[in-house]
């Protein structure tokens, strides 16, 4: 994706020495959401922390795909990709060491995160970007 402050890649704004500071600079972050404009937040919310972004992803079958072809530092998921689920590929990711949050309308359904998927942080749908930026930061 182009930067939102235009083909910087810079978010609007911020000066060139400024971005290495943005909380995910440096950063490769996977977005995977089945809803375009839910997708399209994420991954400008993301961007504008200095996140390098793979995708959205629409579907679990692209979001796999992409996962394959590069090397990830981070993911949002959203649980339920058009009917398919992505906790296997969370799993796999956060055994890969890639750092994975859900953002699903599924949040508070511990029936559905089980195993190793139910350590995963998991925000509700509609999500603030703070919560976001402080759910896939690293730990200290």
């Amino acid at each position: 994706m182009m930067g939102a402050g235009g083909n910087t890649g810079r978010p609007k704004g911020v000066h060139a020495g400024a971005q290495d500071e943005l909380p995910l600079a440096g950063r490769t972050v996977l977005v995977a959401e089945d809803e375009f404009f839910v997708g399209i937040e994420l991954a400008q919310t993301l961007e504008e922390a200095g996140a390098d972004i793979i995708g959205p992803a629409w579907s679990l079958t692209e979001a796999e795909k992409l996962s394959e072809e590069t090397s990830l530092d981070m993911a949002v998921l959203d649980v339920n990709l058009n009917g398919d689920y992505a906790l296997d590929l969370a799993v796999a990711l956060k055994n890969k060491g890639v750092r994975v949050v859900f953002a699903t309308a599924h949040a508070d359904d511990d029936h559905l995160f089980r195993g190793a998927a139910a350590d995963i942080p998991r925000l509700g749908k509609p999500t603030s970007a703070r919560a976001l930026l402080r759910a896939l930061r690293p730990l200290s």
